[in-house]
């Protein structure tokens, strides 16, 4: 059965820096009339980076959107013509001062599908060394360590309430766990 919605028209209720918002209105299969209301965002990129030590890098700022500070992975928007991974390495570097000699695709999904068509892509990065870009002057930024029973521990408490960190940590943990660590 073809559940596809086909857009009838579109009004575009905002141009930004980082997102758009849009009202479609769409046809379903059914001829039934429908408005959508999309975000339009570009994709970020985030990396779960562990040290020589086993610990995992975090960051901690302040989420405007969220009223407080939040503990997460390094994360960041991909620029025009940059390729995801590369957009992971240069948040790590910019965000903790690292960069990978190692960096593996953990997974890509969409963070609210329903209104945004922003794609998340989260990598695994090892064999860090030291190499520190600017960091964004809009940013204030904290790097902390974790071993990863601590960072399990902080979500089951609600001090890491972040959905790429979360689902980061555990696809970690279950890497622990496969590999009987």
């Amino acid at each position: 059965m073809d559940k596809t919605e086909r857009m009838t028209a579109s009004n575009c209720l905002y141009r930004g820096r980082i997102l758009n918002l849009r009202v479609d209105e769409v046809a379903l299969p059914s001829g039934v009339q429908a408005k959508r209301e999309i975000v339009e965002h570009r994709d970020a990129s985030a990396v779960l980076a562990v040290d020589a030590y086993g610990l995992l890098l975090f960051v901690s700022q302040y989420r405007y959107a969220a009223g407080k500070e939040l503990l997460e992975i390094p994360a960041g928007l991909v620029e025009d013509g940059e390729n995801p991974a590369d957009t992971a390495v240069r948040e790590l570097q910019e965000e903790c001062g690292y960069k990978p000699g190692k960096l593996e695709k953990i997974a890509s999904f969409y963070c609210s599908p329903g209104f945004s068509t922003e794609k998340l892509h989260v990598y695994f990065a090892s064999e860090l060394v030291k190499s520190k870009l600017p960091e964004d002057e809009d940013e204030l930024i904290e790097t902390l360590r974790l071993s990863p029973a601590e960072a399990e521990e902080k979500i089951t408490n609600g001090e890491i309430a972040d959905a790429k960190t979360i689902a980061a940590i555990y696809w970690y943990r279950r890497q622990q766990f496969d590999n009987g660590i």
